[in-house]
């Protein structure tokens, strides 16, 4: 560069440094308090997980709990969530499959940083991840799993995190014998089950129930494989041993082709079932069957009391149809748990559970307690929680009388 051009470049800048100086002085930006705009720490929404099956065999049950959840973290954020703090939901399909279950749960501990998890719908898939939730002090409200052993695999450690707001398959038996022994009197009982885990484990407790609490046997218990879902031979069983009344473990699909087998062989006998025959897949797969003595265990009903009737009308508002309302309610009790224990505590994971345990004056849509939980019970639903339900003319599911 020439001598000329430096002198030039030198006295633009000094003249520039006089022309700033003598510039109006810019008042300096402060950041505004946290109270005053959302920060980072206190405003970033922190995260809930559901996993649970939206596609697969129970993805009817994961679909009504997931608007369930949707509707608790809707009305919890509407009024202002944890300090100003929303929550975020974090849904993976677990696909009912348990290797999926485990991938995905692991998924929302460490990367998702979930501070509760609800789900799953499979008792499998519980049995292959809670060991999870547990180790990293997760706790986890399970809306639909009713194996007996969910809540109890922990039950003797310092804190088991592991609740469920589902009738147990335990308190289903327990409900379904109450009614035909002790209510209707009856002798002669018959057990129709899957050959899969959900039906031999009913069945087991169905046998073992019988003979601690009345001294009986199944008059004859006939098993059938789900893939082939053929239940003729099963329902001819139970007519050629005269059975006075059904007991039948299996799920919606499976129920559907019992109601089939039994119309087409002509049985008599009314079958008594668990919640999975309440799956609205049964109706929609052979409707008006449903009406012929069929009964089933429940936990809510849409016109239970003035609580649920309100419950199932937020639910039409929101999405125009209650596909599933037991799913549904139970979803939305599940995460109401972990949220009303959030505006009582905090973030923390840990105190998250040591509320939900001891919680005193909770208020649900199902038929759970305002004491729901205990340091010895994880279950929200006992004998008294749980009722035998039918279809009505109108095909709605109500109480049975």
């Amino acid at each position: 560069m020439k001598k000329s051009g430096v002198i030039f470049l030198v006295g633009f800048m000094l003249l520039f440094t006089f022309l700033v100086g003598c510039s109006p002085k810019v008042e300096e930006t402060k950041p505004v308090a946290t109270s005053d705009k959302e920060d980072s720490s206190e405003k970033k929404p922190f995260n809930i997980g559901l996993a649970i099956s939206m596609s697969g065999g129970t993805a009817l049950f994961g679909e009504g709990v997931k608007r369930g959840v949707d509707l608790a973290v809707k009305e919890f954020n509407d009024a202002g969530g944890f300090e100003g703090q929303n929550a975020n939901l974090v849904l993976y399909d677990d696909e009912a499959k348990p290797e999926k279950s485990v991938e995905i749960v692991q998924k929302l501990i460490n990367q998702d940083k979930i501070v509760a998890l609800v789900g799953p719908a499979n008792s499998g898939n519980a049995m292959a991840h809670i060991q999870f939730t547990q180790e990293a002090k997760i706790p986890e409200v399970v809306p639909v799993a009713t194996g007996t052993q969910i809540t109890k695999e922990y039950k003797d450690a310092d804190k088991n995190y592991i609740f469920r707001v589902a009738p147990l398959d335990g308190v289903q038996v327990s409900a379904i014998l109450k009614e035909l022994i002790d209510k209707q009197g009856l002798t002669k009982l018959g057990v129709i089950h899957d050959t899969e885990g959900y039906g031999q484990g009913g069945k087991e407790d169905i046998v073992k129930q019988m003979k601690e609490n009345y001294n009986m046997d199944p008059t004859v218990i006939s098993a059938f494989d789900p893939k082939e879902l053929n239940l003729e031979p099963s329902i001819r069983a139970m007519n050629n041993a005269g059975v006075e009344a059904v007991i039948f473990y299996g799920l919606a699909p499976q129920s559907a082709k019992l109601l089939e087998a039994r119309f087409n062989e002509g049985l008599d006998s009314p079958i008594y079932a668990t919640w999975a025959t309440g799956d609205p897949t049964v109706l929609n797969l052979v409707g008006d069957l449903v009406k012929e003595d069929l009964f089933f265990v429940q936990s809510f009903t849409i016109d239970q009391n003035e609580v649920a009737k309100k419950f199932h009308e937020k639910v039409m508002d929101m999405y125009g149809e209650d596909i599933f309302p037991i799913a549904t309610a139970q979803g939305y009790d599940s995460a109401k748990l972990i949220l009303d224990a959030i505006k009582r505590v905090g973030l923390s994971s840990e105190k998250i559970r040591d509320q939900i345990e001891s919680f005193t004056d909770f208020e649900g849509v199902t038929a759970i307690k305002s004491v729901p939980f205990t340091k010895d019970n994880h279950e929200a639903f006992g004998i008294d929680e749980v009722f035998i339900a039918t279809y009505n003319d109108d095909l709605q599911i109500v109480a049975a009388e």
